[in-house]
């Protein structure tokens, strides 16, 4: 401990003149909560108001609301849920408790009803009046509101329950409204509140609510205490009218309200409330002149015999409000076996080879199998009923909006190997009839909005096709571009899939596709070449371009509005934005380009304002304001100041050939206070290709898994990211082709030290550690996080988090082998780490947790068993009930502390701690961590 505490000492000591020669400082584990990030950006719809959140990794947040013309500006502290009211003059919030408030109460466990609880505040941005309201549980505010909100007060603490009346001698006990039961008056207040007058209307008993996207009419279910007034009412927010949608005695548990907001669905046991356990119903009606029918029921025409729409029983419209899509379910049997007592309960799960999916994946599913529901649709023009789903055809994809006379089913084709092609079927939404459409497919297949074409992509073959759903006919479509749609230079045994779409024109009759570099139009009514939208701008300059839809309610593509994209040049990184129309087909308005990351474009919905979030390695993701030509930007938020105050990255570009003549580029991180006389040390992290990220603010935080290279940086280290490109069953000489040709690029610059260069990485990276370690002696320490280290064991493992086992990884997949273990057993042996173990004699930290669900945790334990039987230094951290990263900070901390000490005993030549030196004893588990180090006039390390 003395030596703990001389050392901090002589480290202030250190800063403390640092700081006064004007010099900056390397960052430490504890300044970790410091670093904030933004989120919640948005722009007013006038343009003239930004909002966006701040939070720090550990605490409360704080929420800025600026003017864009730079005037004024506000704050409040811990505001969730931000929105800017329609017409830009007010912004509303729930506000939070206080964490350390929270904390306290969970650790005194107070009592729900006295815990802190969430307020309500409204900002007036005019005068900067804020109006609070506490014990706010929560509020709604329309997509478009007309002025109004809506909110939830605290229900009043519970009164102690009073002892119950005697009826006098002779006289019969009460009996209170026999008609009423449990579900018809569990309603709460809710208050509804004009934002520019503060008039409020106060309702109780009130059930489920919701707005039309207007903000013009609240619909909610009345609830009162008596058997009268019961129903569904729309209640107008200008004429404060209340009208009846339907009304009665019953429970009313949910609405769903149309796009449109012309037409309302409520599930309600309006015709069985008497029952002891009543059915329910579907029912709908017209807003504008209620007159409420019912749709569905147990026993109509359409629903199975036996089955029935249960009070959970979800509902929702198509866009175009003729059709009404809502869950059925079987009816349970009326007698359950009596229940087999505990002690002869036999726990069994039974693996069978017919299996499609495995009992693990089974198991997790289970629960949702036991409460699955089933679509069925009712049509209002024809009052009928189809159920298009079944537990034989559970999953039936629809259009995105709901239109359309068609879905799609596709069904798991069992080979016995892992591969899943399907069997897809197109289901008629008129009949529920299923028609096989492919048989054993391997491939994407998707409607366009409205549902007027089928588009697909055939793995197998690489084409890429549409097809009509109701004459089926199928047309090829890559003859019809210039250059590939889909990603050539994918290196896994699948191939890749095509690179999507940048969206639609209104009617669906042209879709607009991605190659790898530009936007193209295909018209599916005609015969005709696909045009380049952006005039092959991108591939002439090697730049990729993307769509920035900067409208978020835009449902299609306008040809004659400003459309913006993001441009990236691929061997450069430079980032920037162009400007055209998807009509033009020509060369777009180049705005810029810039050594830097963008994200987040976004307009303001009725001005001509923009704004985005601009990178890079020192400057962290802040927001900024500008123009539609994106000139003239203005910054609006300085999140993290302090980085000027630390030992930061810089980062450049490195290229190379790698050892199979392939050029390659990487990442090399130095500090900015880089001293080219000197030797560092290095760490090489690396997953596959990281390079595109060369901009990238670099956050401290504690690690989840990886090396954080802020921290390590600032701390003396330089730490270099190589691509790395792989050969189909080759994937560990992949790796080392790469990453050792990389290093020794950097080598050559001169400025590290080749004795003292170590290897990070998490996952697929970690395999890649261990199996580097087995070919090269070249790396002074090396740390793997969840690692593979045996393909053949892990071939036949299971991901727990899914239940879904990892053939296809090794077959198709990231492992990238690219056949099974009988097939092709030598690639699986070599490429296993644990088989060449005794090769090792580079110090190995694997971080391998006992809840991993991704890799089979016994995968780090089988290499650190095979080091340790060999005597070899080898450590591994397993953090109890943690999955394959990370997840509680406090062990996040920890690890942060452990790969320091790691890798600045073996590449800086800091004394060994005790965790490394003596390990840490079962018996002082969470009482001793192992940190400090040994003092060597005591006989430690």
């Amino acid at each position: 401990m003395k030596r703990i505490l001389a050392n901090g000492l002589l480290v202030a000591l250190a800063l403390a003149f640092a700081l006064a020669a004007g010099q900056k400082k390397p960052l430490t584990h504890d300044v970790y909560d410091s670093w904030k990030t933004i989120a919640g950006v948005t722009l007013s719809n006038d343009g003239k108001w930004l909002a966006y959140t701040v939070s720090p990794q550990e605490g409360d947040n704080v929420v800025h609301v600026k003017a864009t013309d730079g005037g004024k500006s506000y704050t409040f502290d811990r505001g969730t849920n931000v929105r800017i009211s329609n017409d830009s003059r007010f912004v509303v919030a729930t506000i939070v408790p206080k964490r350390e408030d929270t904390l306290k109460a969970t650790r005194d466990k107070v009592k729900p009803e006295d815990r802190p609880k969430n307020a309500l505040m409204v900002l007036n941005l005019a005068t900067g009046e804020k109006t609070e309201l506490e014990r706010v549980t929560s509020y709604t505010i329309a997509a478009k509101d007309s002025g109004w909100i809506v909110y939830r007060p605290e229900p009043p603490k519970p009164e102690p329950p009073k002892p119950a009346e005697k009826p006098a001698e002779g006289e019969p006990p009460k009996q209170e409204e026999p008609q009423k039961k449990k579900g018809h008056g569990d309603g709460s207040t809710i208050v509804l509140r004009n934002l520019a007058s503060g008039e409020e209307v106060r309702m109780d008993n009130v059930g489920t609510s919701d707005t039309n996207e207007a903000g013009t009419v609240l619909y909610f279910v009345a609830t009162p205490k008596g058997v009268e007034g019961h129903g569904v009412f729309a209640y107008e927010f200008s004429t404060k009218a209340k009208r009846p949608i339907m009304e009665g005695l019953a429970q009313y548990t949910r609405l769903a309200l149309s796009e449109d907001g012309r037409r309302i669905a409520v599930l309600t046991d309006k015709d069985d409330y008497k029952a002891e356990k009543p059915s329910f119903a579907v029912y709908w009606s017209d807003t504008a002149r209620p007159n409420a029918r019912r749709a569905a029921y147990e026993g109509d025409k359409g629903i199975p015999q036996g089955w029935y729409v249960p009070p959970t029983a979800t509902m929702r419209w198509n866009k175009s409000a003729d059709r009404l899509i809502f869950t059925t379910v079987v009816k349970p049997p009326a007698e359950t076996p009596p229940a087999v007592p505990d002690e002869e309960k036999v726990n069994l799960d039974v693996w069978s080879w017919t299996d499609v999916e495995l009992q693990p994946q089974q198991l997790l599913r289970a629960n949702a199998a036991r409460n699955r529901t089933y679509d069925a649709i009712f049509t209002v023009s024809s009052g009928a009923i189809v159920q298009i789903e079944t537990p034989e055809m559970d999953t039936v994809q629809l259009p995105r909006d709901g239109n359309g006379n068609w879905g799609l089913y596709s069904e798991a084709h069992f080979t016995g190997a892992g591969t899943t092609p399907d069997d897809v079927y197109l289901v008629d939404l008129r009949t529920g009839q299923a028609t096989l459409l492919f048989d054993e497919y391997m491939g994407n297949l998707s409607f366009s909005p409205t549902g007027r074409w089928l588009m697909g992509y055939d793995y197998t073959t690489h084409a890429s096709f549409m097809m009509d759903p109701q004459t089926k006919r199928r047309t090829d479509l890559n003859d019809r571009f210039k250059y590939p749609i889909y990603d050539t230079k994918d290196d896994h045994p699948f191939g890749a899939g095509p690179f999507g779409f940048a969206g639609w024109s209104q009617d669906d009759s042209v879709a607009y596709v991605y190659d790898e570099y530009d936007v193209w139009a295909i018209d599916l009514t005609k015969t005709d070449m696909a045009q380049c939208v952006t005039g092959e701008y991108g591939r002439n300059w090697d730049t990729r371009l993307r769509y920035d839809s900067v409208d978020p309610e835009a449902e299609y593509i306008d040809p004659s509005k400003p459309a913006y994209f993001t441009a990236f040049e691929n061997k450069t990184k430079r980032a920037g934005f162009v400007v055209t129309t998807f009509g033009a087909r020509a060369y777009p308005q180049n705005l810029g380009m810039a050594e830097v990351a963008y994200g987040g474009l976004t307009k303001a919905r009725d001005a001509d304002v923009f704004m985005f979030q601009r990178e890079t390695v020192r400057d962290f993701r802040d927001v900024y304001v500008t123009n539609a030509r994106l000139t003239d930007s203005k910054k609006f938020s300085d999140a993290n100041p302090q980085t000027a105050e630390y030992v930061w990255p810089t980062v450049e570009l490195v290229e190379w050939n790698s050892g199979d003549g392939e050029r390659l580029q990487g990442l090399l991180y130095r500090p900015d206070d880089f001293d080219p006389a000197k030797k560092y040390p290095m760490i090489a992290y690396f997953y596959e290709r990281s390079s595109d990220g060369l901009h990238r603010y670099q956050t401290p935080a504690p690690s989840a898994s990886t090396v954080n290279v802020a921290y390590f940086v600032s701390n003396g280290y330089c730490v270099f990211m190589p691509d790395i490109p792989y050969k189909v069953g080759y994937p560990g000489e992949s790796a080392v082709s790469a990453i050792v040709s990389g290093v020794n690029r950097v080598l050559d610059m001169g400025f590290v030290d080749p004795k003292r260069v170590g290897i990070q990485g998490q996952s697929w990276g970690g395999y890649q550690v261990t199996y580097l370690v087995t070919e090269t002696n070249m790396f002074a320490a090396a740390g793997a996080g969840a690692p593979v280290s045996n393909m053949f064991s892990a071939y036949g493992g299971i991901r727990w988090g899914s239940g879904v086992v990892r053939q296809l990884q090794y077959e198709q997949g990231q492992s990238r082998i690219g056949g099974t273990p009988w097939e092709m057993p030598l690639r699986y042996l070599e490429n296993s780490p644990v088989f060449f173990a005794d090769k090792v004699k580079t110090p190995l930290l694997i971080m391998h947790n006992d809840a991993d669900g991704a890799v089979p945790w016994w995968q780090g334990i089988e290499m650190f068993t095979a080091l340790w039987r060999l005597d070899k230094p080898c450590w591994m951290l397993v953090y109890n009930g943690e999955d394959h990263n990370l997840v509680q900070r406090k062990n996040r901390k920890d690890l942060s502390v452990r790969l320091q000490q790691f890798f600045d005993h073996y590449l800086k030549g800091e004394p060994m701690p005790v965790w490394m030196a003596e390990g840490v004893p079962a018996s002082k588990k969470g009482t001793t961590y192992g940190f400090e180090i040994p003092d060597k006039k005591s006989g430690g390390n």
